[in-house]
């Protein structure tokens, strides 16, 4: 083989790898972030627990992500990134803080330690998907994004458990007309935060309803302020009468 020839193979063998790799960048997945921006609904509370609880998150939860790629033919190839660890912690604090006096946010068990009441939400489960169809007085086609979740919370008091639930929203729905090129990224984080919101309200109801949790939050509360009561008692001046 000449050098002109070898040359020639060598050019040859770069645009052919240029090709595949090119071609391996095009074809690679498309991902979009779905943003959870809804806000919380107010509940119907006439009257919040006297207590300041903690919101347990470790940054492993609230940095979780669910990746989903529909199959639906007209978004096959678009993955969906939900950021389902950021809108928990950011609507927890929005629902609990509604029937406790405050909710502060901490990472570790550790940080727990100086609060009488703290709350653990975890997602145990999410599903989303699109459903499609036509208008049934034309041929517009229609895309339905549909999101479900299941929340597992446990409530602490002090470093024992008295409560605990799994909560499944129901299937949330939106039917919106299909666009080419059109990814649907809104409407798709609407549903998600509506079942996410859900399930966190309906957590709060029923924890707001539950006779032992208003039980040991009583106690909890009545005790702070006993203790309360006898620091001050340690301070005040005794009155001597001459």
């Amino acid at each position: 083989m000449n050098s002109k020839t070898f040359c020639k193979t060598i050019i040859l063998s770069l645009l052919i790898l240029f090709g595949f790799s090119f071609w391996g960048c095009a074809t690679m997945p498309k991902e979009i972030s779905i943003p959870m921006n809804a806000d919380v609904e107010r509940l119907q509370v006439y009257k919040k627990f006297p207590l300041q609880a903690a919101l347990l998150i470790s940054e492993e939860d609230k940095n979780y992500v669910y990746k989903v790629t529909p199959s639906i033919f007209e978004l096959s190839g678009i993955v969906h990134v939900f950021p389902l660890g950021q809108a928990l912690e950011k609507y927890s604090v929005q629902v609990f803080s509604q029937i406790f006096t405050g909710v502060q946010v901490v990472r570790t068990p550790e940080e727990t330690k100086k609060f009488k009441i703290v709350i653990v939400p975890k997602i145990e489960d999410f599903s989303f998907r699109y459903e499609e169809g036509k208008g049934s007085y034309s041929d517009v086609l229609f895309i339905v994004p549909a999101a479900a979740i299941k929340v597992k919370t446990t409530l602490y008091g002090g470093a024992t458990p008295i409560w605990e639930k799994t909560v499944k929203s129901p299937e949330q729905k939106k039917t919106i007309p299909y666009r080419h090129g059109f990814t649907n990224e809104d409407d798709a984080g609407e549903i998600a935060s509506r079942a996410l919101n859900y399930a966190l309200k309906k957590t709060a109801e029923e924890i707001m309803q539950d006779p032992e949790v208003e039980k040991n939050a009583a106690s909890i509360a009545i005790d702070r302020l006993t203790k309360t009561y006898a620091q001050q008692k340690l301070i005040i001046p005794l009155r001597h009468s001459w």
